[in-house]
């Protein structure tokens, strides 16, 4: 690393930190590294290894291309968590991620929060304890290729996992407002996953009536969004997008500091902190706004249409008498 870049490194990081917290300090705490080693790296006699600047710009979140010259704008460097471990324990680790995202927004003094889903990731469903223990089923199912063939009642959600889903219910955005864009069969893809296990009899009778039943508790709690603009103590404005919803997305900038995330599998955000990217995002999102209808304490007729739809898809979807 030129010597440049570790200047760049050095004002950033005390650009960051508190002022009454001193840079040796924060330095040893963060990178595990000796008081001399803190010295050395803030003298310049030897340069912060990629693996330290990687472990300094997620825990201040700043973008590392950033330092970078000019030149180098068109590259974007991003946080994605490796699926080292096994799927189980992978599944933990982001919802503790998960977890420290919540708890970071929380603490912000100011924050613009807006999401896109065609598919609710699972902080979406810690208060509904069968769709939740059914997505963890889901990724178990499509990460471990020898679980294919077990069935729903086998798989255990580990007591980790119920743990954090009631740490993530606790923290679910306490006071903050946010815009959500939603795919306008973001529920129907869900009862179609559903079925798709029930009809392969690795869901019992029992087991789909309290999935449908979480599910019919999933559309009221969206429907009082509309109704009421509150999602549980966060202030909500709810968009049906009149445009297919591609992925999951969502853009949130806490304190002027802005993150796009992206899911590429079930659970697992990539997390950009490019600002010319994040400012890309941020448009298009805001393009996709403008292209879909706002159902939030407006558009009545159109609101309980759709969730007289929903409701629909579920005796269609998810009743025993529709499969004998």
């Amino acid at each position: 690393m030129e010597s440049e870049l570790n200047k760049k490194l050095i004002a950033k990081v005390l650009n960051q930190i508190p002022k009454n917290r001193k840079l040796v300090v924060y330095l040893i705490n963060v990178l595990n590294i000796s008081r001399e080693s803190a010295y050395r790296r803030i003298r310049g006699d030897i340069p912060f290894t990629v693996e330290e600047l990687i472990t300094l710009a997620i825990d201040l979140g700043f973008s590392i291309d950033a330092l970078f010259e000019q030149e180098r704008q068109n590259h974007a460097y991003y946080d994605f968590t490796r699926i080292e471990n096994s799927p189980d324990d992978f599944f933990l680790v982001m919802l503790k991620k998960y977890n420290d995202l919540l708890e970071r927004i929380n603490l912000a003094k100011k924050v613009e929060c807006t999401m896109a889903f065609n598919s609710f990731p699972p902080p979406f469903y810690v208060g509904l304890s069968h769709l939740f223990k059914f997505a963890y089923y889901i990724w178990l199912y499509q990460e471990a290729g020898t679980s294919r063939n077990k069935s729903y009642s086998e798989v255990i959600l580990p007591d980790d996992a119920i743990l954090l889903q009631r740490k993530l219910q606790e923290n679910m955005l306490r006071g903050k407002s946010l815009t959500l864009i939603l795919d306008i069969n973001i529920f129907l893809y869900l009862m179609k996953e559903i079925q798709y296990f029930y009809q392969r009899k690795l869901l019992t009778n029992d087991e789909l009536l309290l999935l449908r039943d979480d599910m019919l508790h999933l559309i009221d709690n969206y429907e009082k969004t509309a109704q009421t603009g509150s999602f549980g103590t966060i202030n909500a404005q709810l968009y049906l997008s009149s445009l297919c919803v591609n992925s999951n997305t969502v853009y949130y900038n806490c304190d002027d500091k802005p993150e796009p995330l992206f899911w590429v599998f079930t659970v697992n955000p990539v997390i950009i902190r490019n600002e010319r990217f994040s400012a890309m995002q941020l448009k298009w999102l805001n393009s996709l706004r403008r292209q879909s209808a706002l159902i939030t304490q407006s558009n009545e007729i159109m609101q309980a249409e759709f969730f007289f739809r929903q409701r629909d898809y579920v005796d269609k979807y998810l009743s025993i008498d529709n499969f004998d």
